[in-house]
């Protein structure tokens, strides 16, 4: 849920200071930084503050949006050396089908620098 912050003075008989942080649903955070900020700034502030004179161009807010932990990224070509994969049947097979498919690379890849 989206925390916002408000920050400013009101009036009643003396300067009151508003410093509010109250957590609101995804539709009011969309509202607040909308076109009608000063109406909704004007409802909530007149729930928490009754009878307080309110500007709303004279209040700020900041509106703080949970974001998700990042998991840290890896690179996948990077192995640690005490990493050994098991030797395998399969890894065996694949290993002798592709060992003259290889050969015939390096040879003409060397063949063609000289």
């Amino acid at each position: 849920m989206p925390e916002v912050t408000f920050r400013g003075t009101g009036q009643l008989n003396g300067p009151v200071p508003i410093n509010k942080t109250i957590e609101v649903d995804i539709q009011t955070a969309k509202n607040l930084g909308g076109s009608k900020k000063d109406e909704v700034k004007l409802a909530i502030l007149a729930i928490h503050y009754p009878g307080v004179k309110i500007n709303p161009r004279q209040i700020g807010m900041e509106i703080k949006y949970d974001t998700p932990k990042q998991k840290a990224k890896t690179e996948k070509n990077k192995t640690e050396i005490n990493e050994k994969k098991p030797i395998t049947f399969f890894s065996i097979l694949k290993f002798l089908i592709f060992l003259p498919f290889k050969l015939v690379w390096w040879f003409l890849k060397f063949a063609s620098k000289g």
